[in-house]
């Protein structure tokens, strides 16, 4: 991330991918190459919360080498089905505090990631900019101006594990020719909320139609066998949750059931629900199963069988 000396408003990247893109600099080679692969699911190795450690060069392109560090939290949620995510940034240092949030979106037709940033400070989404990654290194290039006059910014994403991630930001003023670097972070994933906490959050969640949070926590290949017998899958299940006036009272779960193996487990138990779903109000006695399973150290609802009880 780089912040000029304009201010946040000027911001063109932070860490853990909020980037700027932008096209090959002139005179650089344009090789021919085969189409881009899909592409949308690039991102899903950064869902998730992060501690994120950052260095930046304070004075970039002039020659002075005194850097300012920063520490503090990414927190990356995923919507649309894995085609968008959504980034929060907050780090701080003796240089200040920086706070920022990014929508990333995925175009399948040119298989491009499109960013938006915006700046806490002023709240003003940033033009969106492009890129992609090929064998696990993405690299995103971008067009900008430094007190003034234009400069290119290459941004790299390296090193990525289910645990770490490493990001680089050059800044070029000659069209390409050299490359100097002006922001290096590197995050590592927090340890994730154990699955108690996960089913505590999944259940509020839906109390509070809370479609977003509901989306990270349900796998998508997740699968939703309802009372009637009739099978939903991830966007069916979260579809209820946006229609007007749909909403499950709070309810208490008896006869609790928690087993866990490994990244597996079944959590459930019986359920007086209650829910009212186009202006009317419904009573059911169900027993309901949840199976979760721990995916890149974050456990995701993969199945839900529900049945009905006696009342």
């Amino acid at each position: 991330m780089f912040i000029s000396t304009l201010g946040l408003r000027r911001l063109v990247l932070v860490a853990s991918g909020l980037i700027l893109a932008c096209p090959l600099a002139r005179g650089q080679p344009q090789p021919t190459q085969p189409a881009p692969r899909d592409g949308q699911h690039d991102f899903d190795f950064e869902l998730g919360r992060w501690q994120t450690k950052v260095r930046r060069l304070a004075q970039p392109l002039t020659g002075a080498k005194a850097w300012v560090e920063y520490s503090g939290t990414s927190i990356v949620r995923g919507v649309a089905n894995g085609r968008a995510n959504l980034i929060e940034l907050d780090v701080a240092g003796e240089a200040g505090r920086i706070e920022g949030a990014s929508w990333r979106l995925y175009n399948p037709q040119t298989r491009l990631w499109s960013i938006h940033f915006a700046s806490m400070r002023d709240g003003e989404l940033t033009p969106p900019v492009h890129g992609r990654f090929e064998r696990g290194r993405g690299e995103f290039y971008g067009q900008d101006t430094l007190d003034g006059r234009p400069i290119f910014v290459r941004f790299v994403i390296s090193n990525i594990t289910p645990t770490s991630a490493h990001f680089e930001q050059t800044f070029s003023d000659d069209d390409g020719k050299t490359w100097k670097v002006n922001w290096i972070a590197d995050d590592t994933r927090t340890a994730a909320p154990d699955l108690a906490q996960v089913v505590k959050e999944y259940d509020q969640t839906q109390l509070h139609n809370d479609v977003a949070t509901l989306e990270r926590l349900v796998a998508d290949d997740y699968v939703l066998v309802n009372s009637d017998g009739t099978v939903e899958n991830k966007q069916q299940f979260l579809a209820d949750f946006r229609l007007p006036g749909f909403k499950i009272e709070p309810y208490v779960l008896e006869d609790r059931i928690e087993k866990a193996s490994g990244d597996a487990a079944v959590t459930g138990g019986l359920v007086r629900l209650r829910w009212t779903q186009d202006g009317k109000h419904q009573t059911r006695v169900v027993r309901i199963a949840y199976v979760w399973t721990k995916r890149d150290g974050r456990w995701q609802a993969t199945y839900t069988q529900v049945t009905r009880a006696p009342q």
